[in-house]
């Protein structure tokens, strides 16, 4: 089965993502870097939690039953049971749907593994070891449905918050739309045009980090 990263982005679609980054810093001193992952954490309590939910929705409908209907001559008891085994079993399975997981999961707690998994990759992608601290990095979870927009000290002095959240919306809601690749080099002219409007302008100096996209399919 396809990877969701293969599902979104083509060897093509990787390639305009470089040259729209490298395009993008001729007009600006700042860096930018676009990170990719399939999913920011294992989740592992997806599956308990899903099976916790089925098995008691699976026997709350097995005493409903018995009380309506009667135990058709086994004990009560029993018909409870299997009806919480079969509901585990139902949880399970309904828990590797992407849209179940992330019900499980609960939305304060994926903003907060994408929020450290973000902040991991912009230290490890080292987008800070720039001369004028002038990194910025687009990062995209596409399990979570989460996008970022993180820039270093130079940067983020100079600009406001709201700026940052505005192309990252409009970034998630290109992905909704189904066209990822437009909308993320949308973003990356979008946040040079930003950098050059606040000062940020061209600087002789070499590349100081790699305009390849970053995907990652942890």
């Amino acid at each position: 089965m396809p990877r969701r990263i293969d599902t979104f982005f083509s060897k093509s679609d990787r390639e305009a993502i470089r040259a729209a980054t490298a395009a993008a810093e001729t007009k600006t001193a700042g860096e930018l870097v676009v990170y990719v992952t399939e999913r920011c954490d294992p989740h592992p309590e997806v599956a308990w939690k899903g099976s916790v939910v089925g098995g008691g929705l699976g026997a709350l409908c097995a005493a409903v039953l018995v009380w309506r209907f009667g135990g058709w001559g086994a004990p009560d008891y029993l018909w409870i049971l299997i009806g919480f085994q079969l509901g585990l079993v139902a949880g399970f399975v309904a828990s590797r749907f992407d849209a179940v997981a992330r019900r499980l999961i609960g939305e304060e707690a994926l903003d907060s593994r994408v929020d450290g998994r973000a902040a991991e990759a912009f230290l490890d992608e080292q987008v800070f070891a720039t001369r004028e601290r002038t990194g910025v990095m687009i990062f995209v979870a596409l399990f979570e449905h989460r996008v970022l927009v993180l820039a270093d000290e130079g940067i983020d002095e100079r600009v406001a918050d709201d700026a940052w959240d505005q192309i990252s919306g409009d970034l998630a809601a290109g992905i909704r739309r189904g066209t990822p690749t437009q909308a993320l080099i949308q973003a990356v002219e979008r946040c040079a045009d930003l950098l050059e409007a606040h000062g940020v302008h061209p600087a002789d100096s070499d590349n100081e980090i790699s305009d390849e996209p970053r995907f990652r399919r942890e």
